[in-house]
């Protein structure tokens, strides 16, 4: 699992859930003209559960609606427009959302050691 791997999760979050509830592991998508395949492993429901766990332990309502709204695939624009948050409040929240994600990945064991040592940092 790299943090690309978990960025790109949570970017096609609504096509991977619509493909749980029909019970889909592998399709292709046009997305943005753009041909997409969507596999589904452990470490996608992995994620899911991850995001799922964040979510439900956020205190502050403000900030749960918006990780709903990022994990339902809402536009940037239209969360920030629904949200207390100024652009580049909302950006920095969601940055450190996925960060939160990935050391989630990184305390259960799903990212390895020479994972870490490869990731960029900036």
């Amino acid at each position: 699992m790299t943090k690309e791997k978990v960025k790109y999760v949570i970017k096609r979050l609504p096509y991977i859930l619509e493909m749980i509830r029909k019970g889909i592991s592998e399709k292709d998508f046009y997305i943005s003209k753009n041909k997409e395949k969507i596999i589904i492993d452990e470490e996608v429901f992995s994620v899911i559960r991850i995001v799922d766990e964040i979510i439900e332990n956020e205190q502050a309502s403000w900030l749960k609606r918006i990780f709903i709204g990022i994990k339902n695939g809402k536009s940037d624009v239209a969360i920030i427009l629904n949200s207390p948050a100024e652009r580049t409040k909302y950006y920095e929240i969601k940055r450190e959302f996925i960060n939160k994600i990935y050391t989630c990945c990184v305390s259960k064991g799903l990212v390895s050691y020479e994972e870490v040592l490869k990731s960029k940092i900036g």
